[in-house]
């Protein structure tokens, strides 16, 4: 999650004697100075005359990560480089934790969720409240599906750091994905109070507040997204959805329109636009579905049995009925 999910590597700037030091201070001028391949190239000087110099490489590897690249090939290239040298610092320095939480956010990043497991792990053995790698190792078991072991593991780091955005999000995510909606939304409260400026967060107690079942509290939320983020399309699309609850037809499509033009490549607003064109107009609502097969092949089977429900009313009622109103 430097993604979705902002996942931290710790650089460590040590030094081992005044020749060392010279060319640490050139590698932190350059990276300073963005200049990540000068610094490369400094700290590998350092590493051929001293190979297992654990800071020179512990910050090459670091480098190696940020290092912009022209596509994913260059970029896989640079990912394998940082592994290698996050390993070598392992073996050259085995009892501290920052090598295998940079692994760790490595392996998270590749979607290598039980690699970045085992590796967090360890850094978590040498060191308890090890802030990041606890959080590291909450979202890589939040991506393995293990909820409730992200939710130990959240829970621990938001005693280490009670207000920070990335825990109180991704804690109220697990909490969403398991249920307690309630819990969520305190969650969201607290970053919304800390961080009032977060359309996400205001986006994601909204989806709490639906669940829960307050629709105004709902759409008040969203539109306080959109207000910090008008381009963001996510919001549009739950307010287009709350809105055809509602029975303000017309104004669910206009934002639905929006969402679509901020977001063309989202299957789901094809879907929802055409589960509420299903009775007014089947023909529109059979383009968006096919828009959306095109879009999300995955779920093929799905918009088909919708386009064939729309060759009769009641199976038109019952597309609408089952999205918007189901008992």
């Amino acid at each position: 999650m430097k993604k979705l999910f902002f996942c931290v590597c710790v650089a460590v700037c040590l030094t081992a004697c005044s020749s060392e030091n010279r060319l640490f201070k050139k590698a932190r001028l350059a990276t300073s100075k963005g200049d990540f391949r000068q610094a490369i190239e400094i700290y590998s000087r350092v590493i051929k005359h001293n190979p297992n110099n654990f800071a020179a490489l512990m910050n090459r590897g670091v480098l190696w990560e940020r290092l912009p690249v022209k596509d994913a090939k260059e970029r896989q290239k640079n990912r394998r480089n940082a592994e290698k040298d996050y390993q070598r610092a392992i073996e050259a320095n085995p009892r501290v934790a920052e090598p295998y939480n940079n692994m760790g956010a490595l392996y998270l990043d590749m979607g290598r969720n039980m690699q970045a497991v085992y590796y967090l792990n360890d850094a978590l053995f040498i060191e308890p409240d090890y802030f990041t790698a606890r959080v590291n190792r909450a979202l890589a078991h939040s991506r393995l599906g293990d909820i409730q072991a992200a939710l130990v593991d959240f829970n621990r780091a938001a005693i280490l750091r009670p207000t920070d955005p990335l825990v109180l999000l991704n804690r109220a995510l697990a909490l969403y994905e398991l249920g307690q909606y309630e819990s969520a939304a305190g969650d969201l409260s607290h970053l919304i109070s800390a961080h009032p400026d977060d359309a996400r967060a205001y986006l994601e107690r909204a989806r709490a507040f639906i669940k829960m079942g307050y629709p105004a509290n709902a759409y008040a939320d969203l539109e306080q997204a959109v207000s910090i983020k008008p381009t963001y399309a996510l919001a549009y699309y739950y307010m287009g959805d709350l809105m055809f609850r509602r029975g303000e037809k017309e104004t669910a499509l206009g934002l639905l329109v929006k969402s679509k033009e901020l977001a063309n490549q989202y299957a789901p607003t094809y879907e929802l636009m055409g589960d509420m064109l299903a009775v007014m107009d089947p023909v529109s609502a059979t383009s968006n579905y096919m828009v959306a097969i095109k879009l999300d092949p995955a779920n093929k089977a799905r918009y088909n049995a919708k386009i064939r429900a729309m060759r009769s009313e009641r199976g038109r009622e019952r597309v609408q009925a089952s999205r918007f109103f189901p008992r």
